[in-house]
């Protein structure tokens, strides 16, 4: 086992080996500022203190988690426990064994922001909701009230103070203009509704994480036997990402170490970007006012990232007007590159295709991240590009559990079941398998709804009777209407998780994705699995709960977009990670590629000022009058920078949906920084490897939808069952050449020597039949540039002979040229 000095630079052995006392670690990002926290704790352990006795808090859990691993790989065992958590975990643990002491019953329940936004959805006709509007989907309203709400406990703002403060606020706006009056009463009603908020969970045993950190400073503050037991507990604390604790968490810090004294913060004000206002120097100037004797070391050596990663990340922040200027030390290593894309399919595009590189070359998919502003409205451009390559990827950040497509199928069918009126989920739950209808039966079924004023099932079931579907749609509606009969019949009688998991079956979610032999499956699996223990932790909550209710709570917590801590990426196999900006603290990637650095999108524009998110006149910290928004977004920028070890790619996109682009002003002084040049990047509609991709998927699809149908016409009497037979042989034969090409190409082979080559082995290895349903296919001409050229491509769809009918067709026996079958029959072999 390891030594926790070993392999440490002189400034981290420093901090590390610390006499005693407070200590601040100041250092950029990769300089090894948590390696330090984790080592003095192993460190204290070794000079003989118990390892119970020493706190570490993080400012994620999944940065917690990590932290706590390196650790135990540390230190000996025995050992009774290791606290290490973030600051919401730890005054959670700290009200329950105090439970008598602060009031509260042991088995209070902690409410996510999903859980508190379905909260305020179930009770919204007692909100007082008059000056705000909620036309539509209120969820997203409700979810800026509940951010707005922690906002204020992070400042230590009750609801009290706020109604007073807004009162006062709303009589002196009686006699400004219409638009101040409203904002006047707009303010008002939310400190009610804050209120309300408050007192939903209060009736409920719950509490919010700012109601856990308030309540735990409360206890510590108001009881000094509880200060006192807390102190002689922990006789060292350890804290990470100190620049984005917030007012509320550092006053509770304050007082946990108020007797030791023995406290080691860490962090670096270029990585603020969750602290209020931008006050990024703010804590660390707080800390030296309370230990002005306290010694401060920087740490100067990266040891993430290489040279020119660093120097691009500090060129974005450089201009920040009073930060602290740092010179780090890299090794020469790391590579930078710029790209300026046609379009944001361009710009996925050419992610895709290095991220498949990099893969092949032996980089773990796992080590490889795509930065994004936002999961759910860039994330789906950039998952259909590593889908049609087949590179396995996750979404990650704010609700992106519920932007999964297999997540969103399974959403679709309970929320059919429990409004049938809701068309946008009915179209999806015809439109995906099993159902699959096509676009045109969909578009005669909604015309048909439309019309009657009918729900979309009711319409389906009015379209049997009548002539508007084709025959293979009249099919498809029947299965439609049987799983939606069968499933509506539980839907009302059965617990949530059993229900959940019995559609699942039913469906045959589950089923497709096994059977879909493409990247990300067993991804997919595990996501679809997480749906009934999401149910089952709903019903812990609520154990009278219907399915409805589930799926009343499910739809909240999707439309708001608030994160639900419990629908969380699990670990799992290697896959890219597509990643929001906002969520990239505490990661670390070999490669990483940050999108979107437009003007129009870096900075772009602030946010509304209107309402103001925690007034002045209630704070009780001294903050910048207004935050930055410029410089907010240089912190932001610069964080997903710096997560990147070995290579970085920033890229922008000519041609967006909005007004034409320019390039982010942080991305021209990153170029200039290195003084770079520009990759350029073109849309390509069907480009050499894509293609083989995006084809194999469809045929893959297509095949394992026509093995299905087969299957099922195998027992009836038809003349033309081997034709059929034959012509599904054939698309398998094909879909095995694609592979064939797809694995020859990423050796370099071109495609169209590749193609001679596979369709000579594929001749020795097939019936003559075979062969002429083979030769007469359209696929080579379709894979060689004649069929991905924009013009050709539909001459290249006719080229293709069509296979004579000959073999199949029944002739008397003594026959010549004599009529064998109806030209009717001809047509239906074709």
């Amino acid at each position: 086992m390891p030594r926790s000095t070993d392999g440490l630079t002189d400034s981290q052995l420093e901090a590390v080996i610390h006499p005693g006392g407070p200590l601040l670690v100041v250092g950029a990002a990769g300089t090894g500022k948590t390696c330090v926290l984790e080592r003095r704790f192993a460190w204290l352990v070794e000079q003989g203190v118990p390892a119970d006795r020493v706190l570490a808090l993080a400012l994620t859990e999944p940065a917690a988690t990590e932290m706590r691993e390196r650790i135990e790989g540390l230190i000996e065992p025995p050992y009774e426990e290791l606290h290490v958590g973030t600051v919401r975990s730890f005054c959670s643990r700290l009200l329950r064994d105090e439970a008598l002491e602060a009031g509260l019953d042991p088995d209070f329940a902690p409410m996510s922001p999903a859980d508190r936004v379905a909260l305020l959805l179930d009770h919204i006709s007692e909100l007082r909701l008059r000056h705000h509007d909620i036309r539509g989907n209120p969820a997203p309203l409700l979810a800026g009230f509940v951010a707005r709400i922690d906002r204020l406990k992070e400042e230590m703002i009750s609801a009290t103070e706020l109604i007073i403060h807004a009162t006062e606020a709303n009589r002196a706006a009686a006699d400004a203009d219409d638009a101040g009056r409203a904002r006047g009463a707009r303010e008002l009603e939310f400190a009610e509704i804050y209120a309300d908020h408050d007192r939903l969970l209060a009736d409920g045993g719950a509490l919010d994480s700012g109601d856990l950190v308030l309540r735990a400073f409360e206890l510590l503050h108001e009881r000094p036997e509880v200060r006192e037991r807390v102190g002689r507990r922990f006789t060292h604390l350890l804290v990470d990402e100190y620049q984005d604790v917030n007012f509320a968490q550092a006053m509770l810090v304050g007082l946990v170490c108020e007797a030791g004294r023995e406290l080691v913060v860490a962090g670096d004000d270029d990585q603020a970007v969750h602290r209020f206002r931008g006050a990024a120097q703010k804590n660390f100037s707080d800390f030296r006012r309370a230990f002005g004797d306290a010694p401060a070391i920087e740490l100067k050596q990266s040891r993430r990232s290489g040279r020119a990663i660093v120097a691009t990340a500090a060129a974005v922040v450089a201009p920040i007007a009073g930060r602290t200027q740092r010179q780090v030390e890299a090794p020469a290593n790391g590579r930078v590159s710029f790209w300026r894309c046609a379009s944001e399919r361009a710009e996925a595009q050419a992610v895709a295709a290095e991220a498949e590189r990099l893969i092949a070359a032996g980089t773990p998919a796992d080590r490889i991240a795509v930065f994004v502003r936002s999961v759910a409205g860039d994330g789906p451009v950039v998952e259909a590009a590593l889908e049609e390559r087949a590179v396995p990827f996750r979404l990650t950040g704010a609700a992106a559990y519920f932007q999964r497509a297999e997540v969103r199928d399974v959403l679709a069918w309970l929320r059919v079941l429990a409004d049938p009126a809701d068309s946008g989920a009915a179209v999806r739950a015809l439109s995906r398998p099993p159902v699959a209808l096509h676009s045109v039966d969909i578009a005669r079924l909604t015309q048909l709804a439309r019309r009657r004023k009918l729900d979309m099932p009711s319409a389906v079931a009015a379209a049997l009777d009548g002539p508007q579907l084709t025959p293979e749609g009249r099919d498809r509606a029947q299965a439609f209407l049987r799983l939606y009969r069968a499933a509506s019949s539980a839907f009302e009688d059965r617990r949530p998780d059993q229900f959940v998991l019995r559609l699942i079956e039913r469906v045959g979610v589950r089923r497709q994705q096994v059977f879909a032999t493409r990247a990300g499956t067993v991804e997919r699996l595990r996501n679809i699995a997480r749906l009934p223990e999401l149910a089952a932790t709903y019903m812990r909550r609520e154990p009278q709960a219907t399915s409805r209710d589930f799926t009343r709570y499910l739809k909240a917590v999707a439309d708001s977009g608030v994160p639900n801590e419990e629908a969380g990426p699990a670990a799992a196999i290697p896959a890219v990670r597509v990643v929001s900006m906002q969520a990239a603290k505490g990661l670390e990637f070999d490669h990483a590629f940050v999108l979107g650095l437009s003007a129009g999108r870096m900075p772009g524009r602030g946010p509304a000022s209107e309402p103001e998110e925690v007034p002045d006149a209630l704070l009780k910290e001294r903050l910048p009058p207004d935050g930055n928004h410029e410089e907010a977004m240089r912190r932001l920028l610069h964080v997903a920078m710096t997560r990147a070890r070995e290579g970085l790619v920033l890229s922008w996109a000519e041609d967006s949906t909005g007004p034409p682009n320019r390039p982010s002003p942080f991305y021209e002084e990153a170029r200039a920084a290195v003084d770079a040049g520009e990759e350029r990047f073109e849309e390509e509609l069907f480009g050499p490897a894509e293609g083989l991709h995006s084809t194999f998927r469809i045929m893959r699809d297509e095949l394992l939808e026509t093995v299905s149908r087969l299957g099922g016409r195998l027992g009836e009497m038809r003349l033309d069952t081997s034709v059929d037979v034959s012509n599904a042989v054939a698309r398998y034969l094909e879909l095995i050449k694609v592979a064939a090409l797809i694995d020859r190409s990423k050796g370099g082979q071109p495609v169209e020597e590749a193609i001679g080559e596979v369709n000579a082995q594929l001749a020795h290895a097939t019936t003559p039949e075979q062969r002429e349903l083979l030769e007469a296919s359209a696929l080579d001409d379709w894979l060689r540039d004649a069929g991905r050229d924009s013009v050709r491509r539909p001459v290249a769809g006719h080229n293709g002979s069509e296979p004579s009918l000959d073999p199949f067709i029944p002739r008397r026996r003594g026959a010549a040229e004599g009529l064998m079958l109806s030209a009717s029959d001809i047509e239906t072999y074709r």
